[in-house]
């Protein structure tokens, strides 16, 4: 009797992929895959992995030698012997959860102990959250949870139950922890996890794999040896999961990936030499790797192995009736641990078989490093997302101290299903649609693929810019629609240039403001600053985004994709492929995964990027920006309110708080209200607070204006959020950039990070249409113009745009400035003392606008003041600056009035006593010095005026 189903409506993205491969001896005759129908095998429901920052191989030597013989002061540090073995590990880039000052760096207990609190958890959760999100079930369905590690610590409540909560697990789920099985955790796992759903069918297991072995070397011993040295190079950060069951009963949003048809455990004999991992008194780790352990990798595999597919024989085949059902091991796919480049080779040499059957195993290791247990699971990561595979076969293998082996045979659970006994027959597997997007127009002519993650204002004004006769574009939001919320937000000059003027977007809506009221604490000054141009005003948001929708639907008809959030990339022979978790359409749970490929990848993906962590490789700091947001509108004004705020906007200014409040529509009275707190709460998710929060908020910020509202007005849509700042080197790699918060986001203090994303995509898209006309028509273009590969022009992009972003951070630390902590005493005195200079100092701080890009322009790109429209005069700088010249002529005045006496003493000894005044005034400081004898000399000392 076949296996029991409720309902299963999923379809497949993947395909049926062909066996190819070499021969592994002793090769049985091929004989067809006859299967017992009988056997119901568990499955692999779901997998994921999450690592942590990317820094290159050269960053990472850099910040060993810089630890060692810098900050250490070890100058028999072997720093040749450091250069080869970094370059023999073939990583291109290193996974490490620490930022790149902290790489290396000798950490105390207590720090490692909060590294290891924060981060082992933080990764953990992510690859969990991600297993869990693709298997499409309530997560109270979560029967047991095996968490493993490596990266030990007495610490409790433990990590297991830690996840439990943060993850939203029943309360009764079955915990089993295991630390200490070194580089084989993650299949030893999933090996406890079939064992558990073969007993008991109803069960749904999640298996974690998480390590900081990159810890290594931040606990280096003083004179480190070359052991040490290969450990610190070798061991990097990652998590893994996944989700098992049966398949007894497939329930609905289940989509299996693999049959686990048996696992094998060995201790081999005599080998616990060749590892060794131990802790001295002082907190130094030290591991122990002999020179002979691939080598008896390599030895020991092919038993191991070969008793591995004897035992899937009989879980396939129990009585023997068929002479062979298992394809040879040089035919399968070996996911294998990332050991090593010489791991590897000896076994896939062990084997009989070729690198490209181990194919993920090299992908995850060069791409991340060593990731110890959790590289198990994050190789089957890596295999399930592959949109073709090798073999319907796969040995998954891993090893680890003692020396002890584990393995595990797959077969893949998504080809055709008529000989499947796991799958229930009427379970519907579609035939696969091409996962790899490479666009027909692509090869067929001389169009350019770029495909944009994001479908937010910077990634379709990218879009929209692009011309449809050189690009093929495509646009992928993680959203099942595109759209924004009907909040408010600031419009320059600038960004009216490019939308109406350039882009010929129709329809805007711009609501001017004639003149702006600062409100500081106690209304105590009411300022107007008026505003001449007509492009200078507030929109809302979804109106502005459905507007550029519209243009991009006439220029790039059907080329947004919804429901696709981006989980990693990969570069490849000058080519960008991003994988996506694809929602379904009718929005049930279930997704499935896609991978697209293309020449061009742009992240226009928001503060949380996911594009960025493969981009900006030399530093990627994303910072808590010391504010609380809380928006909201107000639908139906009151007559009073409209007449208040109808010509002017206004900015209320209280203890450690601000609130700008303007009209959003030339056509309505709709009201957007920000209040910007200032180390209010610690950061947290966005949220819906009620309006009590918000009325204590203002409250405690004095802001008279906005408690004054919230007593006499209706709001909606309140919403509650934290602002972070987004600082990273670089933007752009050969075949990807990232634009607008994703690069650079800064805090909504200067009402300017929307206009600079419009400004970086505009930019990006002109430059890239002005390089593809040099490229393909150079004799067009003048003899004078150097024609530039895309790499070039990407870079020529960020040196165009980075002194704006500089300027636009500048500004907003000086803003920040007004309600800090540090200064609230005395800039509330200065507001109360002297208005006047201050309200110079607060709109200094916005007198200024972007440049909009040409590209016939002469002089040299990237020039930082020319690429800025208004004043860039700093008046802290400038008072600083005054103060000091003025100091430093002062005391030159005085020392030139002693010598004066000194010698005036030599020549009047009937002088005895003088008095001596210096006058500092516009241009010159006089000195006037008087004798007893009523006598007075004075001179002058001239200066230029500053």
């Amino acid at each position: 009797m076949g296996p029991r189903v409720d309902t299963n409506n999923g379809q497949s993205d993947h395909g049926v992929a062909s066996s190819v491969g070499a021969t592994f001896p002793p090769t049985p005759p091929s004989h067809p895959h006859v299967l017992n129908t009988s056997t119901v095998f568990p499955l692999v429901l779901s997998t994921g992995a999450a690592f942590g920052n990317h820094y290159t191989t050269q960053q990472m030597l850099d910040a060993l030698i810089h630890q060692q013989t810098v900050v250490a002061g070890n100058q028999d540090f072997d720093v040749d012997f450091a250069k080869r073995v970094f370059e023999k590990c073939g990583y291109k880039t290193h996974s490490v959860a620490l930022a790149l000052p902290d790489v290396f760096r000798r950490l105390s207990r207590d720090e490692y102990l909060q590294h290891r609190a924060k981060n082992l958890s933080g990764l953990a959760e992510q690859a969990a959250e991600l297993a869990l999100s693709r298997w499409g079930r309530p997560r109270g369905e979560i029967t047991h949870l095996f968490w493993g590690t490596m990266t030990g610590a007495m610490s409790s409540p433990t990590i297991d139950i830690q996840l439990v909560k943060r993850l939203g697990l029943h309360h009764d789920v079955e915990r089993t922890s295991i630390e200490g099985m070194g580089c084989l955790t993650g299949f030893r796992l999933l090996n406890l996890a079939r064992q558990v759903v073969q007993a008991d069918t109803k069960a749904r297991v999640l298996v974690i794999a998480a390590d900081l072995r990159s810890a290594i070397g931040n606990s280096l011993p003083d004179k480190p040896t070359r052991t040490d040295i290969v450990s610190a190079a070798l061991f990097r950060d990652a998590a893994s999961s996944a989700v098992v069951g049966k398949a007894d009963l497939l329930r609905d949003g289940e989509h299996p990936c693999y049959e686990i048809i048996t696992g094998l455990s060995r201790v081999t004999k005599e080998t616990h030499h060749l590892v060794m991992y131990s802790e001295a008194n002082d907190g130094v780790i030290r591991l122990h790797l002999d020179r002979k352990l691939p080598d008896h990798i390599g030895m020991v595999e092919p038993d191991f192995v070969g008793t591995l597919l004897e035992k899937g024989t009989r879980a396939l085949d129990p009585q023997g009736d068929v002479i062979k059902l298992l394809p040879p091991v040089s035919n399968m796919d070996i996911l294998c641990h990332t050991g090593g480049p010489r791991v590897l080779q000896m076994v896939a040499q062990s084997l009989g078989t070729n690198k490209d059957r181990l194919s993920s195993s090299w992908n995850i290791m060069t791409a991340h490093g060593n990731l110890s247990g959790a590289s198990n699971l994050a190789v089957l990561d890596h295999h399930n997302n592959l949109p073709e595979r090798g073999s319907e076969w796969a040995v998954c293998l891993s090893m680890g101290p003692g020396v002890c082996l584990d393995g595990v045979l797959l077969r893949d659970a998504r080809v055709s299903p008529s000989n499947r006994s796991c799958i229930p027959r009427n379970l519907q597997v579609l035939p696969a649609a091409p996962t790899y997007y490479r666009s027909d127009l692509a090869v067929q002519c001389s169009k350019r693929v770029i495909h944009i993650v994001g479908g937010g204002i910077a990634g379709l004004t990218l879009a929209v810019t692009l011309d449809p006769d050189k690009f093929d574009v495509r646009v992928f939001e993680a959203s099942q629609h595109v759209g924004e919320m009907g909040y408010g937000m600031a419009v320059w000059p600038s960004m009216m240039r490019i939308l109406r003027d350039e882009l010929g977007v129709t329809g805007l809506d711009l609501a001017r403001s004639e003149s702006m009221a600062v409100r500081p604490i106690r209304n105590c000054l009411d300022v107007k600053v008026g505003n001449s141009n007509p492009d200078k005003g507030f929109t809302k948001r979804s109106h502005l985004l459905d507007r550029i929708k519209a243009r991009l639907e006439e220029r790039h008809p059907g080329c947004i994709s919804t429901g696709h959030t981006c989980m990693r990339v990969r570069f490849e022979d000058g080519m960008a492929t991003a994988t996506y978790e694809k929602k379904r359409a009718d929005g049930k749970p279930g997704s499935s995964i896609v991978s697209h490929t293309c020449n061009l990848l742009v992240g226009a993906d928001g503060v949380n990027s996911a594009v960025r962590r493969y981009v900006a490789l030399k530093s990627d700091t994303k910072s808590f920006g010391h504010m609380t947001a809380y928006r909201f509108l107000v639908p139906n004004p009151s007559e009073e309110l409209v007449k208040e705020t109808r010509e002017q906007w206004n900015m209320s200014l209280g203890k450690h708080i601000h609130s700008p409040c303007y009209q959003i529509s030339s056509k309505g009275n709709a009201l957007n209200v920000v209040v910007l707190e200032y180390d209010g709460k610690p950061p947290g998710p966005p949220h819906r607070p009620c309006p009590g929060e918000l009325m204590d908020v203002a409250i405690r910020g004095e802001l008279n204006f906005v408690i004054k509202l919230l007593q006499t007005e209706d709001i909606e849509d309140l919403a509650c959020y934290s602002t972070y700042h987004v600082d990273c080197e670089p933007w752009v790699q050969p075949c990807a950039a990232i634009v607008g918060d994703a690069a650079h986001a800064f805090g909504p203090l200067t009402a300017k990070m929307a206009n600079l994303a419009v400004n970086d995509s505009y930019t990006l898209a002109t430059m890239l249409n002005d390089g593809f006309d040099q490229q393909h028509h150079p004799s067009s273009s003048s003899s004078a113009c150097k024609v530039l590969s895309q790499g070039q022009i990407l870079q020529e992009w960020e040196d165009e745009q980075r002194p704006k972003f500089q300027l636009t951070r500048t500004r907003t630390l000086r803003h920040l400035q007004l309600y800090s902590p540090q200064f609230r005493g005395l800039v509330t005195l200065l507001w109360a003392m002297c208005p006047g200079q201050m309200l110079k100092y607060f709109g200094s701080i916005f007198a200024y606008d972007y440049a909009v890009f040409d590209p016939k322009r002469k002089e040299k790109r990237g020039k930082g003041t020319s690429l800025i429209v208004g004043s860039t005069y700093d008046p802290l700088l400038a008072v600083a600056k005054r103060l000091s010249i003025y100091c430093g002529l002062f005391f030159l005045s005085l020392a030139l009035a002693i010598v004066v006496s000194k010698a005036i003493w030599k020549h009047n000894e009937s002088v005895h006593t003088y008095s001596l005044y210096v006058a500092l005034q516009k241009n010159e400081a006089v000195v006037y010095l008087t004798g007893d004898n009523a006598r007075t000399a004075h001179f002058r000392v001239y200066f230029l005026q500053v």
